[in-house]
């Protein structure tokens, strides 16, 4: 059982780890073009800055970022919580 939990945080983790890769390559290309493109592999949107960029120049509240963010971190605690060694 701990295995499938462990699978499951994991790929909660990294999916939603992809997600958010996805809309802030998706927003550095919509604001800079090709630059942003090349840009959002060089750069890291870091965990606080990118959101409120984001609501300054969209107008709009990023809730899907944190709603994704959120998934990840409860992907890390399944895992983590699986993982666990309980050997004595």
């Amino acid at each position: 059982m701990k295995t499938i939990g462990k699978i499951i945080g994991y790929l909660m983790w990294i999916g939603a780890g992809i997600l958010m890769f996805i809309f802030w390559l998706m927003a550095m290309s919509k604001w800079l073009g090709l630059l942003g493109t090349i840009l959002a592999f060089i750069l890291s949107p870091g965990l606080v800055i990118f959101p409120i960029v984001f609501w300054i120049v969209e107008g709009v509240f990023p809730v899907f970022y944190f709603i994704v963010w959120g998934i990840g971190i409860v992907g890390v605690i399944i895992g983590g919580l699986s993982s666990s060694n309980d050997q004595k």
